[in-house]
């Protein structure tokens, strides 16, 4: 039986468009991304005080705040691909 090519499984992922990501837009009309990082927000609570990222929930109102509240989180919560890639 032949082997299926591995191309085939292949997904190819169009570029995102320049606009897509705005570091000054307010977050007031993204509903995906209020709750994303107020999903993070609750698992934070849970976490002990030297494991939280230290920023105010409260205070994020633009879309770089909120990527760096979401970076902060995904390097506590998966630290083993921070030091596995590098990064």
């Amino acid at each position: 039986m032949p082997q299926p090519s591995r191309s085939s499984n292949v997904v190819r992922i169009p570029k995102a468009d320049r606009s897509s990501y705005n570091p000054n837009r307010p977050i007031a009309g993204s509903t995906l991304l209020l709750k994303q990082i107020e999903h993070f927000h609750h698992l934070e609570l849970k976490m002990p005080p030297d494991k939280q990222t230290g920023m105010d929930f409260h205070a994020i109102k633009t879309e770089g705040e909120a990527s760096e509240y979401i970076r902060r989180m995904t390097a506590i919560l998966h630290p083993q691909v921070r030091k596995s890639s590098g990064r």
